[in-house]
C-alpha cells in the first residue's frame, strides 16, 4: 500500500494531495511530517520553474508516481525539461493549481510581474490572458477531475 506525500506553497498542492488520498483511501503526509520509510510514495509537488519542489528530500526508490502542480499546462519550458532536471523515472501527472498572492514572497511577486510584462509585450492571447490575470490578481485553475487519471493508475499498480 502506498502513502501520499506532498510539498505545498500556497495550498493547491496540499488540497490536491488530501483529496487524492481521501478518494484513494490512503494516508497523506506533508514532506516535513514523519512517516514510515518503508512505504511506497505517491508524491505531489509544485513546480518552481522546471524543479519539482521537495522531491530532492525523498528516497527516489520509494516513489511510484509524481503529480506536479502549476498554473500552466504544459509548462513553458516543457515536460522533457521537468523530467530531465528532476531525474523522473516514474509516471508523472500534472494538475493546475492556483495563486494565493498573500502567501507569495516579494521575490515571487517580482518574478510574476516580470512574466506578466513578457506576456504583455508578446501580446496576450486565449492561453496567456488567464495566466496573466492569475499572476496579477491571484486566481485558480483547480480541477479535482484531474485526479481521476492518477487514481486509475495507482489502482492498476496496487491490485
Amino acid at each position: 500500500m502506498s502513502i501520499v506525500v506532498y510539498s505545498s506553497h500556497t495550498g493547491s498542492t496540499k488540497k490536491y494531495a488530501e483529496l487524492f488520498a481521501e478518494r484513494a483511501g490512503l494516508s497523506c503526509y506533508s514532506a516535513d511530517d514523519q512517516y514510515s520509510p518503508d512505504e511506497s510514495i505517491i508524491y505531489f509537488g509544485w513546480l518552481n520553474g522546471p524543479k519539482i519542489t521537495g522531491l530532492d528530500g525523498l528516497d527516489q526508490s520509494k516513489i511510484v508516481a509524481i503529480a506536479t502542480v502549476s498554473l500552466d499546462d504544459p509548462p513553458e519550458f516543457g515536460w522533457e525539461k521537468v523530467t530531465e532536471v528532476n531525474k523522473v523515472a516514474v509516471p508523472m501527472f500534472h494538475l493546475r493549481g492556483w495563486i494565493d498572492r498573500s502567501k507569495l514572497k516579494f521575490s515571487e511577486k517580482l518574478f510574476f510581474a516580470f512574466l506578466c510584462l513578457v506576456y504583455r509585450l508578446k501580446g496576450l492571447n486565449d492561453h496567456t490572458r488567464p495566466l496573466y490575470d492569475a499572476m496579477k490578481k491571484g486566481g485558480s485553475f483547480f480541477d479535482e477531475n484531474g485526479l481521476d487519471e492518477i487514481i486509475s493508475y495507482i489502482s492498476s499498480i496496487e491490485e
